[in-house]
């Protein structure tokens, strides 16, 4: 491992994919700040992104918080002096439909729709947390010149599915403020991407995985024939946080197995 002198600040941090994100960064010698909400799982991320030889610490913060970011970032710059990497993981999944739907069978809890309050909740945690997330720490990256983002979203950007619109609106407006950020911070040396994740085994998608049908069904839309690993996406958004894609910008690269081709 080399000490690459960086910092990343990596939401959604507590595990699945966020912690893989960690622990790849880590092996690479990328100091880790873990956010997440819930104390035990944050902490046990950075004890073990710390036995890979890096600085790291692990903080209680829900993004939907704008004092609770504000709270992380005097603290990253007392333990860290500064942020070169962000990476937005922190994510939520609804399943409801957005207006009622007449003769809805085999679906149970669907008879009543997306309400406002959960529509605002979900588009709080992925869209408007990154928001506040890249307001906190982007300042910092453009002010010294280097910085990498990557957004974490969905291939549903790329294809439609069914009693997610909520979560489906927020993955695509994270995308379009990843082109938008691109363009603006791209003079001050600073890459904003995203990865559109096709299908991994985490706990936001464990009931999917535990229904055999559901996973024949998904397996049949996927040209590789499998769910993606952890390692491979923690990977891409480690390619896209080193120097080797400094020229990479503005992108959503999609991590699916082929399922959006």
């Amino acid at each position: 491992m080399t000490d690459t002198g960086r910092t990343a600040v990596v939401t959604g941090a507590g595990r699945g994919l966020g912690r893989a994100i960690c622990l790849r960064l880590a092996s690479q010698g990328t100091g880790i700040v873990a956010l997440a909400r819930t104390e035990a799982e944050v902490l046990e991320t950075a004890e073990l992104a710390a036995a890979e030889g890096v600085g790291a610490v692990g903080l209680v913060v829900d993004v939907t918080s704008s004092e609770q970011v504000d709270r992380a970032r005097a603290e990253v710059q007392a333990r860290f002096g500064h942020v070169d990497i962000v990476v937005n993981n922190a994510g939520v999944l609804l399943y409801k439909p957005f207006v009622p739907l007449p003769g809805l069978t085999g679906h149970p809890g669907f008879d009543e729709p997306v309400s406002d309050e959960e529509w605002a909740g979900v588009l709080d945690v992925h869209l408007t947390g990154a928001v506040r997330v890249l307001r906190a720490f982007g300042p910092g990256m453009i002010e010294r010149r280097y910085g990498r983002v990557v957004n974490v979203v969905s291939n549903v950007v790329r294809r439609t599915v069914p009693f997610t619109s909520a979560y489906d609106t927020a993955k695509g407006g994270l995308v379009q403020l990843t082109r938008s950020l691109a363009r603006e911070w791209g003079r001050y040396g600073v890459t904003v991407n995203a990865v559109a994740a096709g299908h991994f085994p985490t706990e936001m998608s464990r009931a999917q995985f535990e229904n055999e049908e559901s996973v024949r069904r998904m397996l049949r839309r996927v040209p590789a024939g499998r769910a993606g690993e952890a390692g491979e996406l923690a990977s891409l958004v480690a390619y896209l946080s080193g120097e080797e894609a400094g020229f990479v910008t503005g992108e959503t690269v999609a991590i699916d197995g082929g399922e959006t081709l």
